[in-house]
């Protein structure tokens, strides 16, 4: 491989493996397809091996492809790093950071706890990305940070936790009075809402009933939103399992009612996930740090 390799070569490969097509690519960086594919053939022409597998439908990686994108985002990493310390005399810290969040807790938490920490950094950039599934669009690159609940144990990963989330059973009072909702034995036959119709949602619950306590879950109702199974919970669709502080305003007002008490549901625990590449980036360490320092009266901890 020919060690004189272009730089922006090398940042419009690196992109075009994160972006996944040509055309994302050209998108991102601003340029025409022609040029991202002009610039590739160039660089593969340096290297003298192909670098990207063209044989299957999606853009895949040669063995030489491979090692030098591992190779490029060390490379970008650092010197990312090196551009945040170059600026570390300026008074704000400055760039784009991509958050990503489950949809329920940035919508409910995240969003509530933000602008003090925008207003700190005026000249940081954060865009926000909720959705279920997070681990992907971080490892290719589409977030910088992601605040979930699932554990992604990788070793490419840095891990910092954050808050305990606790789970309550509810249901709207007519419904609990109609089917006489006294002990976790009474939800037998009642409808029950879950996000899949397997049940599979309540498991958290059921492990923390003794055997001879639990509950026949036979009519289960799918809703495969959370906030949409609140809405449906209080309209006396059935009970329901979800985050306590998804319900705590419902809860206030009455329109649901908590369920068993004395049952403990399996806790979570939301973490931020970052690149351990890309941790030692100033704003994201400032963002790091302010989540750890955040303790939320939703979580009621």
């Amino acid at each position: 491989m020919d060690p004189l390799l272009d730089l922006a070569q090398l940042r419009t490969f690196y992109t075009l493996v994160q972006a996944g097509s040509f055309t994302a690519c050209a998108r991102r960086l601003n340029r025409t397809q022609s040029a991202v594919s002009h610039a590739m053939a160039k660089l593969e022409e340096l290297a003298g091996a192909p670098l990207l597998d063209r044989r299957g439908r999606e853009l895949g990686l040669t063995e030489e492809g491979r090692r030098l994108y591992l190779a490029c985002e060390q490379v970008f990493a650092t010197l990312d790093a090196a551009a945040d310390d170059l600026r570390r005399h300026r008074p704000q810290a400055r760039g784009r950071l991509r958050l990503g969040a489950t949809v329920e807790f940035g919508s409910s938490i995240l969003m509530r706890h933000m602008q003090p920490f925008l207003a700190a950094h005026p000249e940081l950039e954060i865009d926000f990305t909720l959705r279920p599934d997070l681990l992907a669009p971080l490892l290719r690159d589409d977030l910088d940070l992601i605040i979930d609940c699932l554990d992604h144990p990788l070793p490419a990963l840095k891990k910092t936790t954050l808050f305990r989330e606790t789970y309550v059973v509810a249901c709207a009072p007519a419904f609990r009075k109609a089917h006489r909702l006294r002990v976790p034995m009474d939800l037998s036959g009642a409808p029950i809402l879950s996000i899949d119709k397997a049940g599979a949602w309540w498991n958290r619950f059921l492990m923390a009933v003794p055997d001879p306590e639990q509950p026949l879950m036979d009519r289960i109702i799918e809703v495969n939103h959370i906030r949409a199974m609140i809405h449906a919970a209080i309209e006396g669709m059935g009970a329901l399992l979800v985050p306590r502080y998804s319900v705590l305003e419902e809860l206030r007002r009455g329109d649901l009612v908590a369920l068993f008490p004395a049952i403990c549901p399996a806790e979570d625990r939301f973490s931020i996930y970052q690149k351990k590449v890309k941790a030692g980036h100033e704003k994201q360490k400032l963002l790091t740090k302010y989540l750890q320092g955040l303790s939320p009266a939703e979580f009621g901890s």
